[in-house]
């Protein structure tokens, strides 16, 4: 029978595999599953949940091992790191937006530029002037 495992399923597993020693493989994990649902779900779905728990077991080992004082400062850091990367990210659609809307009205000024040519064309040829107008 195929079973569909939740990722709450595998992601609560992983949490109390972790919580009893930190360092455990993503084969560990599996076996575990295999043991409590009697499926393993698929390789790399598992192992990428696996990741993810695996680096947030270790990110707060890491801080709770930190005196509070540099623990607070790696939680700023890391709050001032995501916000940087979101102004990058806000500042990037803004540079894009101007530039589509730099070639927006490019296009258009070359458009009217071509069509005041052709009507100065028609104009000098309906009067016979061989003078062509500067543009």
């Amino acid at each position: 029978m195929n079973r569909r495992l939740s990722d709450l399923q595998i992601r609560s597993t992983c949490r109390a595999l972790l919580k009893n020693n930190l360092y455990i493989s993503g084969r560990q994990l599996r076996r575990e599953l295999q043991n409590r649902f009697d499926a393993v779900g698929k390789t790399e779905r598992v192992f990428q949940i696996w990741r993810e728990e695996s680096r947030e077991s270790q990110r707060a080992a890491n801080l709770s091992a930190l005196p509070t004082d540099v623990a607070e400062l790696q939680r700023r850091l890391q709050a001032a790191e995501t916000q940087a990367a979101a102004n990058l990210k806000r500042a990037e659609l803004a540079e894009y937006r101007e530039q589509a809307h730099q070639d927006h009205w490019a296009l258009e000024i070359d458009k009217l530029r071509q069509e005041l040519q052709a009507a100065r064309r028609e104009n000098s040829e309906g009067q016979g002037a061989s003078r062509p107008f500067p543009v």
